[in-house]
């Protein structure tokens, strides 16, 4: 593989991820839950574990979710199919809005970091199991290798926004937040599509 497909394949997987990472939806999440949080500084520590959680469980089900599927005797077909059908879920609640929740009274800010926020607000189950599909889809230790710098990246953005949550606020306000996720949830819809699509047909036309 040369340089500039390396650089394409890298730069689509990592936009492919930021989108299914719903980076809007956890934006907006992340806002209500922290709403009674005065603190900046807590906001943005909170912000750099959820991003180091999403990432660590993204890694690790994309680098041994193979293992997990072979323990449980699934094929790669019925998972593209099941995934697809579960991110198109997500991306129908996405374009319809679904109410937030607020952190509840006695939680500690910090105990959100990896649930819900991390998983599955974040990385939540459709996001898993594209990666895991993309995990088996993936062969050579270069392109993985790109995959993982890819995750590094995306959940990272993610995590860029999350930090700096109280200014995109500012700048954008909660309607548009609310519009950027629709649209999200419109581009996870096509992804959805194809991979169902793929899935479906790999189950039934298969020799």
């Amino acid at each position: 593989m040369g340089v500039m497909e390396a650089l394409k394949f890298f730069v689509a997987f990592t936009l492919r991820l930021f989108f299914l990472l719903t980076p809007f939806f956890a934006l907006s999440s992340f806002l209500a839950m922290t709403s009674n949080e005065e603190s900046r500084e807590e906001k943005r520590r909170l912000a750099v574990s959820v991003t180091v959680s999403a990432t660590v469980v993204c890694i690790s089900i994309f680098l041994f979710g193979n293992w997990i599927m072979a323990i449980f005797g699934i094929t790669v077909a019925a998972f593209r199919a099941g995934s697809g059908l579960l991110l198109m879920l997500s991306a129908v609640s996405l374009v319809y809005g679904t109410a937030q929740k607020k952190l509840e009274p006695g939680v500690k800010l910090q105990d959100l970091a990896t649930v819900p926020l991390a998983v599955p607000i974040t990385a939540g189950p459709a996001t898993l199991g594209a990666l895991m599909v993309s995990g088996m889809d993936t062969n050579g230790w270069v392109l993985k290798s790109l995959c993982v710098a890819g995750i590094i990246c995306g959940t990272a953005a993610v995590g860029v926004m999350l930090y700096f949550s109280d200014l995109i606020e500012d700048v954008l306000g909660k309607s548009k937040i609310a519009i950027l996720s629709k649209v999200t949830g419109l581009i996870l819809s096509a992804i959805a599509a194809q991979m169902l699509v793929a899935g479906v047909r790999e189950l039934f036309y298969s020799p």
